[in-house]
């Protein structure tokens, strides 16, 4: 008996120092992971052009981005989705924090369906108040259109931007839309600028609207370029000796039918379109793929829609969207989102409220 009692006693005994030893290698490999991580972060912040005005503060944005990376790695091993999620310069922020600084809302009429050949006009509700909008609503009259398109490739659109925490993506998506038809009708692409819009449109860094930012270049004669009214990422006093400065005229804009992404392509076959989306709380994390959401359509976004196409090895449909985040963001500045969903309003409500310049 003796001999089987100090075997079974040896053998608790190993278990028990292997048990020991592997809990003591994870705490000491936690233990090393933490400088590791840190000099990620201290890569991240300098690639990123980032400083903190205090220790504490610095120490706070390394727990989000950790929680941030451990996050985005964990989904990208997961898998499951067609879009994988990467760092960029917003990954020292919350989701929550993200949405209140890069993102505004959109209150669009609840009755508005877009689907009329209708003239009339179309009260907006904004933060800056009702605005009246004219706008004429095009169906699409294409009988066929190209399986894929891609004005990028035509030399029709102009480098991604930045428009840092100003909340001017109305601007950028309209000037993004008339730079490229300008390209298309007359062969020169010239950068356009949005600070001129910011500062002598309605809207400022609030709340706007794509289509505002037309109508005032219709109104205005023209707009001028970036070069003479370069962005400052901030609301500005007019410089009004630069409004009659017209590099580009705009004629009128008018909105695509609404809920209909077929309607959609065939426009965006022609040009670029400007639309309205809602950013949710993936869409600051997304690195490559087909973006396919989660997402709703509390719209607080507004984006140019500059292609679309479909994805060779999963088969998926989507739009190429140009977006106003910098080039860091995304792929080069672009996000592929999913085209063809089963909600008419498309993904992230991305068909609800297209329109777009003509001249």
């Amino acid at each position: 008996m003796a001999p089987s009692y100090l075997s079974r006693s040896l053998a608790s005994t190993i278990v028990l120092v292997l048990v020991g030893f592997l809990a003591a290698s994870a705490w000491a490999s936690t233990q090393q992971d933490e400088p590791l991580t840190m000099e990620r972060f201290h890569r991240w912040m300098e690639q990123h052009g980032k400083s903190y005005p205090t220790v504490d503060e610095k120490l706070r944005r390394f727990e989000v981005y950790r929680r941030n990376v451990e996050d985005i790695e964990a989904t990208n091993r997961e898998g499951g989705l067609s879009y994988t999620l990467g760092e960029n310069q917003f990954t020292d922020l919350t989701s929550e924090e993200f949405l209140a600084t890069y993102t505004g809302r959109f209150v669009m009429p609840p009755d508005m369906s877009g689907d009329e050949e209708d003239d009339a006009d179309t009260v907006i509700t904004t933060h800056a108040g009702d605005v009246v909008e004219g706008h004429a609503v095009h169906g699409g009259n294409l009988s066929a259109v190209p399986e894929s398109v891609d004005w990028r490739a035509k030399g029709a659109v102009t480098p991604i931007r930045n428009q840092g925490t100003c909340g001017s993506c109305w601007a950028f998506a309209a000037v993004a839309a008339v730079e490229s038809l300008n390209q298309i009708k007359t062969g020169k692409l010239v950068d356009l600028s949005e600070q001129e819009l910011v500062d002598c449109g309605r809207y400022g860094c609030d709340v706007g609207q794509a289509t505002g930012a037309m109508d005032w270049m219709w109104k205005n004669g023209g707009i001028t370029t970036e070069a003479d009214y370069p962005y400052k990422g901030k609301l500005g006093t007019c410089d009004k000796t630069k409004l009659k400065h017209h590099a580009v005229s705009v004629r009128s804009c008018r909105r695509v039918v609404s809920n209909n992404e077929q309607k959609l392509m065939e426009v965006v076959a022609q040009q670029p379109v400007t639309v309205v989306i809602e950013v949710a709380a993936s869409f600051h994390k997304y690195k490559s793929g087909v973006y396919s959401g989660p997402c709703g359509y509390a719209y607080n976004h507004i984006v140019t829609v500059v292609g679309y196409g479909k994805d060779a090895s999963t088969g998926k449909k989507y739009w190429i969207v140009k977006n106003s985040y910098g080039t860091s963001f995304g792929m080069s500045g672009y996000i592929l989102m999913e085209r063809g969903v089963a909600d008419p309003r498309g993904l992230c409500g991305l068909a609800y409220w297209p329109a777009y310049p003509t001249m």
